[in-house]
């Protein structure tokens, strides 16, 4: 140390002690650093607790800090975000045309985006539209993200459809197989009596069904708002949504063939039902329809070109983007309107659409019961596909939203819609990235959409009783075309970590082989076991300092730290609990030596020159990287305590977090000593054996 850095370093053993730190005007050896000279005394753990010798907590201190929190109006617009960014901050002049232009592109891609998954719902295609209005409402009221677009999706209706095809008319099948399908009305309703027992369960209409589940999955995640569950959105990362959803979207595929193909498809579930439900399609190959499938690939064609050709060269000389899919369904139902074609070639059509909004209508609460498990499953994962793009907004555009407070807003939409014949919601991908394109900057954009598909319902959707099914599958197929591809990305996966490659591998497989739900938990059940398996794994190795310097490195990795003489200095990283304990117990007998199972005395390298071996005296653990210890795990480190207190070597442990600490302290580790820093230990066995020679 030169001149000027001994002035810097003043005497400073005095009460009151505050840090002396300076920094030197003379650059250090690395290129551009700055050399910081800090003096002070070494500390143990229990000297900072400022006269607090037992180094318990001030219970009585913390309590008078703590104050019974009572409801304020801060609190209010914690529940109704609206309150703020719409009564308060909202600016009209500048935001509402941007949101204006952004809700009508969402509103016009909604329109056949609701029909399509409507239909993947098993519903009537008018439900998608309903979608988009009464819990969108909701949502923009109570909901934080500012730019996500809910509504009808197509894995979140698929889900829901096939919750609807088990259910719905389940006790009413055998009622009407024998009926002769020219039967009047009348007489099919009297023979539907005349078969049905007097003690017959309740029977269930599709959209009944379809309620109840939404009801169900609302409840679900009201009651996740209250136990603030919002972290469960961790629990499916990036690469098991991207699986999932691939996988899903093969099943919407599949559903869509028999639109596609104007051919009837006995519907498969369970174990290979993909499978079965193309071997079916092979079988019945004969009877496909040839009219369906021209327009069906006419349509497919039509719009791949659009979108991989002329999209972008288009959408670049115009504010808001060309609604392609809304021009194909407008087209496909004027040709059928004017023309014949669907009576000569026995092309199935939409059918009947109900004119105005939906009647407010409880759903049957016999059947909540009876759908809760497929209702967990659709709530977390419209919660978590939802959650997944507002994630990645809010990072996008800088602000923060509350993932507890989108699962009231979701939750308290789906109650609503549940009164008003809605399919469980959830934020679409290709209208959420089109609403932020366009401009969007508030929640109101989805308040201007619904607004407009009010006026679609009321005096626009009828219109639409003659476009062909088909037309809608063939959007539907063309929408899901980047998730598909996502298949692609397991090669990326694969080379960045493999660990997430196999669960996305597991994840996508059993839900195209198996199950949706079952799919999804077993990505979940392989997510936690690397997740679990990685915890056992622990981290030991051996630090090296600097020379002249406090900083303590893995040795291994740098070359320029050293061992500090006749001291070992072991870091541990991760937890230390039943599961890992015996692992940590091998590693630390590793970098300690062992012999026979007990441990021998250690011997140090100093690279000085010149290799010097000396016997270590003293064990440091740096524990700054354990964040949590087991009564085990605790055991067990007692133990080791033991084992190096026998063997005659002092021991140190250094940078503890607080609740190990406190653990380690009600233990009583034998003669275990604690310091702030690595720094400080070392130092206090150097002093003390300065005292000692």
């Amino acid at each position: 140390m030169d001149d000027d850095d001994k002035k810097g370093c003043m005497d400073s053993d005095r009460e009151g002690y505050r840090p002396d730190l300076r920094y030197s005007r003379v650059m250090g050896k690395m290129s551009g650093s700055v050399v910081i000279n800090v003096k002070r005394p070494v500390y143990q753990l229990d000297d900072l607790h400022d006269g607090n010798t037992n180094g318990d907590v001030d219970l009585e201190a913390t309590a008078k800090r703590k104050k019974v929190s009572k409801l304020k109006w801060s609190d209010v617009k914690t529940v109704v975000p609206a309150i703020d960014w719409l009564f308060t901050n909202y600016n009209w002049s500048e935001d509402f045309f941007k949101d204006f232009v952004a809700g009508f592109t969402v509103a016009v891609l909604n329109i056949p985006q609701g029909m399509a998954y409507a239909m993947l719902g098993n519903v009537d295609p008018t439900v998608g539209l309903y979608m988009a209005i009464m819990p969108v409402i909701v949502y923009s009221l109570l909901g934080t993200s500012r730019h996500v677009s809910m509504g009808s999706f197509s894995v979140v209706c698929l889900m829901t459809g096939k919750v609807v095809s088990t259910y719905a008319n389940a006790n009413a099948n055998y009622i009407n197989a024998d009926i002769n399908a020219d039967a009047t009305a009348g007489t099919m309703v009297d023979q539907a009596v005349s078969l049905q027992p007097h003690d017959a369960a309740a029977v269930y209409t599709s959209i009944e069904v379809a309620t109840a589940v939404t009801l169900m999955v609302g409840l679900i995640q009201i009651l996740m708002y209250v136990f603030r569950l919002g972290v469960v959105c961790t629990i499916l990362s990036e690469t098991l949504v991207s699986g999932f959803t691939a996988g899903a979207a093969v099943h919407v595929v599949t559903s869509q063939m028999k639109e596609l193909l104007g051919v009837k498809i006995d519907n498969h579930n369970g174990l290979f039902q993909i499978v079965l439900t193309y071997y079916d399609i092979g079988n019945r190959i004969r009877d496909v329809n040839f009219a369906t499938i021209t327009v069906s690939f006419v349509t497919v064609f039509l719009l791949l070109s659009y979108n991989t050709h002329l999209k972008a060269f288009i959408n670049k000389r115009l504010f808001m983007p060309v609604p392609i899919e809304l021009i194909t369904i407008v087209i496909g139902t004027t040709l059928f309107q004017f023309t014949t074609f669907s009576e000569d070639y026995q092309i199935k059509l939409i059918g009947e659409i109900e004119r105005g909004l939906p009647d407010f209508k409880p759903p049957p609460v016999n059947l909540l019961m009876s759908v809760i498990t497929e209702s967990v499953i659709i709530a977390i994962v419209a919660y978590s596909i939802t959650m997944s793009m507002a994630l990645l907004f809010s990072e996008k555009l800088k602000y923060t939203i509350d993932t507890n407070q989108e699962l009231l807003a979701q939750g308290v939409g789906n109650v609503f819609g549940s009164f008003f014949s809605c399919l469980p919601f959830a934020a679409s991908l290709s209208r959420s990235a089109t609403q932020q394109t366009v401009g969007g900057r508030t929640q109101m954009a989805s308040i201007v959409s619904a607004g407009l598909l009010v006026a679609v319902v009321l005096w626009i959707g009828h219109l639409f009783q003659p476009l062909p099914r088909c037309v809608l599958a063939s959007i539907t197929i063309v929408a899901l075309k980047d998730i598909l591809l996502q298949v692609r990305d397991v090669v990326r996966v694969w080379r960045t970590s493999k660990a997430d490659a196999a669960i996305w591998i597991a994840t996508y497989a059993t839900v195209v082989l198996v199950e949706i739900d079952v799919g999804l938990l077993a990505g979940v059940i392989v997510s936690l076991f690397f997740v679990f398996s990685r915890g056992i794994g622990t981290g030991v190795v051996v630090l090296g300092r600097i020379p002249d310097t406090d900083l303590y490195v893995d040795m291994d990795r740098y070359r320029r730290a050293v061992e500090v003489p006749r001291v070992r200095i072991v870091h541990y990283s991760g937890s230390l609990n039943v599961t890992n304990r015996n692992v940590f117990r091998e590693k630390v007998h590793g970098v300690l030596s062992r012999y026979d199972g007990q441990l021998a005395p250690i011997t140090i390298s100093i690279n000085s020159g010149k290799e010097t071996v000396v016997r270590a005296q003293c064990v440091v653990f740096d524990l700054s990287g354990m964040h949590y210890v087991d009564s085990s795990g605790l055991t067990m480190f007692a133990r080791l305590v033991d084992q190096l207190n026998e063997a005659g070597l002092l021991v140190y442990v250094a940078a503890v977090s607080g609740n190990v600490y406190d653990c380690m302290r009600a233990r009583q580790l034998g003669s275990v000593q604690f310091f702030p820093s690595v720094h400080d230990a070392v130092e206090y066995y150097n002093n003390l054996e300065e005292l000692r020679a």
